[in-house]
């Protein structure tokens, strides 16, 4: 008898957790498996994480047009001068993350979608995310520049909005002018 009271709730538990893989996002990359395909074997890292000043957060507003969610920059430093972030943005129904290597002028190299739900996935596409090489802070647009796909244009056009952030944040936080300017 103690038994069935035992696999009773252990029922509803598995039956509440069988729903949740279509509501979960799926871990596609870690941020050390985004900066193995960003960036040439051997490249190393140095963490340089910040948070933003009330100020700094008004500048990339104003800067990019884009409404900032967190403080928080996850920056990594490779040893080739290139920059890693990952950041995130909400999709249509769940929060996306990604990776985003820049090379010291700014310029994107790549992009890698880290994790999202796979009714999502698509924005992991390599010919959308191609997209973005070569654009540099206020090259990017969100109308015209990267097309948004079918069934996920909330997603595609969020990542778009991260990305043109990510683009101010580095301009005025981690480039080189920004250091010397004393951001």
């Amino acid at each position: 008898m103690r038994s069935k009271f035992l696999l009773f709730p252990a029922a509803i538990i598995a039956a509440a957790g069988a729903a949740e893989p279509a509501l979960a996002g799926a871990q596609y990359l870690t941020a050390e498996q985004a900066q193995g395909l960003l960036f040439p074997k051997g490249t190393t890292f140095t963490e340089d994480f910040r948070l933003l000043t009330d100020k700094q957060m008004r500048d990339i507003r104003e800067f990019s047009g884009i409404e900032l969610r967190d403080r928080k920059v996850r920056a990594w430093k490779a040893s080739n001068g290139d920059w890693f972030f990952v950041d995130h943005v909400l999709g249509k129904d769940d929060t996306v993350y990604y990776g985003l290597a820049l090379s010291p002028k700014g310029e994107v190299k790549g992009i890698e979608v880290m994790e999202c739900w796979e009714l999502y996935s698509k924005v992991r596409l390599p010919e959308w995310r191609a997209q973005f090489k070569g654009k540099k802070d206020g090259e990017l647009r969100l109308k015209g520049d990267i097309e948004n796909i079918t069934g996920v244009t909330l997603s595609s056009k969020h990542i778009t909005e991260g990305v043109i952030r990510m683009l101010s944040t580095y301009t005025l936080v981690f480039s080189d002018q920004a250091t010397t300017a004393g951001n």
